[in-house]
């Protein structure tokens, strides 16, 4: 039996990953507001309490027997796309409960509940290039995949001294195809100077099939992973 637990699957790349890995005979479980595939749990990661409801559901996983269990932490969202001066405190509020608070919680929750599980644990945190480097407009996307690696990297050196440690590691999907990179392909220059360039990484057919980041992500946690290391779409 193999459980993977992932959040934002509800498009995109992680719909890729529920799909994969329900082919390869996984029991899924995937936590979003509009999912439509098997093992969709409805849960609004913007609100005070997702984490706790997803809490709830790793004790009962927990519960079972495993002899694997994978956490895909992949939900995101970009906006507000906008320079600082212009971000409510709403705003602010909302992309960091989203981003970085909930994201946090939810790891610290699987950690918690399956921790001790004498089997092969992995977490995953779907990075982006935005963590080592800054754009103009995505202060709040870009503060929250930096501040999330190092968690990654701190949460790491923790379980390596676990009798059933977690491998904890970063991963970078590149430049994809998906609903987010229509967001930014929409703004003006105005609302993001940068804009250009990614629309001509459309035009140039540049962006990857979000199904073949989720095939280079089963691949890597197949195979003997470093914890803490981040890893890149480009060496998988």
């Amino acid at each position: 039996m193999k459980l993977l637990c992932i959040t934002g699957g509800s498009a995109g790349l992680g719909a890729a990953l529920v799909s994969l890995y329900q082919a390869q005979g996984w029991q899924v479980c995937e936590f979003s507001r509009s999912g439509q595939l098997a093992g969709h749990i409805s849960v609004d990661l913007a609100a005070d309490n997702a984490a706790n409801l997803i809490d709830a559901h790793f004790s009962r996983l927990a519960s079972q027997t495993w002899e694997e269990v994978l956490l895909i932490n992949n939900a995101g969202m970009l906006s507000p796309l906008a320079p600082v001066a212009t971000l409510s405190d709403e705003a602010i509020a909302t992309n960091l409960n989203v981003n970085f608070n909930a994201a946090i919680r939810i790891i610290a929750a699987f950690i918690r509940h399956f921790g001790d599980l004498p089997a092969r644990k992995t977490v995953l945190q779907v990075s982006s290039g935005a963590a080592i480097r800054g754009y103009g407009s995505w202060s709040l996307y870009c503060a929250s995949k930096a501040g999330l690696e190092h968690f990654i990297r701190a949460l790491a050196v923790e379980q390596s001294t676990m009798t059933h440690p977690v491998s904890c590691i970063n991963f970078d999907p590149g430049v994809m195809d998906t609903a987010m990179q229509a967001e930014i392909r929409s703004r003006t220059a105005e609302e993001f100077p940068d804009v250009g360039r990614f629309i001509a990484r459309k035009e140039q057919g540049l962006l990857r099939p979000p199904a073949d980041v989720a095939a280079a992500i089963a691949r890597l946690v197949a195979s003997e992973i470093q914890g803490g290391e981040r890893y890149s779409v480009d060496a998988v």
